[in-house]
């Protein structure tokens, strides 16, 4: 199976409708209408890199941004990726730029660049599933989230902000 195949099964993401609002009270309706997960099986890992991501990922974000130039939402878009390591998949989602921050109950350590997290998803041990062998006894016990990492965990974050082209005045 070739990289156009893989890239071929996401297709649909490029051209589809994104939800636009103005409000953060439409958080949850934001989430669920414009998220993307990819998922990768061991099959695809050698033949694909993380410019073909990269290169997927800006056509992606160029129909979102064309879609926010033609509406009548005010704000901007605010375009964010991260690795889900426990479902195993590359997410992507898109909300409006009047969010003060992104919708994770982790803490998140921002990276500058899309490259971090899609050559983390790449090179993650878990593409298909976590070996039950690698999952702890978690109790919730706080001597057992210092012995697990628990506690420090951060969630690896990029994120952009898509601007919405200026319009021009129509004055005469």
């Amino acid at each position: 199976m070739s990289k156009e195949e893989y890239f071929n099964q996401y297709e649909s993401y490029i051209a589809e409708k994104i939800f636009l609002t103005d409000e953060t009270s439409q958080v949850e309706n934001e989430i669920y209408e414009n998220m993307l997960s990819f998922t990768i099986s061991k099959e695809y890992l050698a033949k694909l890199k993380v410019t073909d991501f990269i290169s997927f990922m800006s056509r992606i974000k160029e129909n979102r941004k064309s879609q926010l130039n033609v509406s009548k939402t005010i704000s901007d878009l605010i375009y964010y990726i991260w690795h889900d390591e426990m479902a195993g998949q590359l997410r992507v989602n898109f909300i409006n730029s009047n969010h003060s921050e992104l919708p994770f109950g982790a803490d998140l350590e921002f990276t500058s660049n899309e490259v971090d997290i899609i050559d983390e998803f790449l090179h993650s041990e878990y593409l298909n599933e976590i070996i039950w062998d690698k999952l702890s006894d978690d109790t919730g016990e706080q001597q057992n989230k210092k012995s697990t990492g628990i506690s420090d965990f951060k969630l690896k974050v990029y994120k952009e902000i898509i601007r919405k082209n200026a319009r021009r005045a129509n004055i005469g």
